[in-house]
């Protein structure tokens, strides 16, 4: 499983990384809509959207809303406030976890309200970003990778104390250290990279930058566990050998991507 894992990893990273630096905007749009087309019918598995037509519907929704809220910035605040409060909603439903399981899955209205949540907040914010700097993409996924493979290591090699077991039961504190001081080495790295005659100002804002995606990143991760869990599922697909479905993959990007937004267009 390991080396299936990386090697798809191996031929997966330098695709996505070509695709954030050198597509122009028109394609990276194209190449989105791919993916939350993929992402929106594994969705629509986990929470027994069944009928074709309901999925279709549901996916035509969010890359619909996804397009419409990237081309009006007026309504980006309130689209980052409202995603941070149900985040907070998500949360809570991981936290009490079994007993939340009737507040997520009794009805197809929840269902959908919830993955409109998911994506159209990731998706318009991913769209901002990369019309703005495309290396801002490219950072945050960074942050994602380091932290999910400092997770892995840190957690294999020390864990033994469960983040979330009634949910993910192979998560531990050890891992959600160790990914939260990948994610910081890869901060450090992008300072001095990226910025001209960085300064402690510089290393202290991307430093705190680092420390919330990492830890945001994890309740990604979480509520489709969640949801795995929920609805008796190992992966939410097949798609990619070694790491489930393209869902498995972004998951992490659903939640950190809003609150990057967020901190690049009012803090930096």
């Amino acid at each position: 499983m390991l080396i299936k894992r990386v090697l798809t990893a191996l031929v997966l990273a330098p695709v996505v990384i070509a695709g954030i630096l050198f597509l122009n905007a028109s394609w990276f749009f194209a190449a989105l809509c791919l993916t939350l087309i993929i992402a929106s019918w594994e969705y629509c598995k986990l929470v027994s959207i069944i009928r074709l037509s309901n999925r279709v519907l549901f996916t035509l929704v969010v890359l619909a809303m996804s397009f419409i809220m990237s081309k009006n910035i007026s309504m980006l605040a309130p689209l980052l406030l409202l995603t941070l409060a149900w985040w907070f909603v998500a949360l809570y439903w991981v936290i009490r976890y079994p007993d939340s399981h009737a507040s997520i899955s009794n009805s197809t209205y929840k269902a959908v309200i919830n993955g409109l949540f998911l994506f159209v907040p990731m998706a318009t914010s991913l769209i901002i970003l990369q019309s703005q700097n495309s290396s801002l993409v490219l950072f945050l996924l960074v942050l994602i990778w380091a932290a999910d493979v400092g997770a892995y290591f840190s957690g294999k090699r020390f864990g033994n104390k469960k983040l979330c077991p009634e949910v993910s039961p192979n998560k531990t504190l050890a891992g959600l250290y160790g990914g939260v001081a990948l994610a910081q080495v890869a901060a450090l790295f992008y300072v001095y990279i990226v910025v001209q005659a960085p300064g402690t100002k510089d290393f202290l804002i991307f430093s705190i930058l680092a420390l919330v995606v990492s830890l945001v990143s994890i309740l990604g991760d979480l509520f489709e566990s969640l949801l795995k869990r929920i609805s008796g599922n190992k992966d939410s697909g097949n798609i990619l050998p070694g790491h489930g479905g393209l869902l498995d993959r972004i998951d992490s990007l659903t939640s950190s991507a809003p609150i990057f937004l967020f901190f690049v267009v009012f803090v930096l």
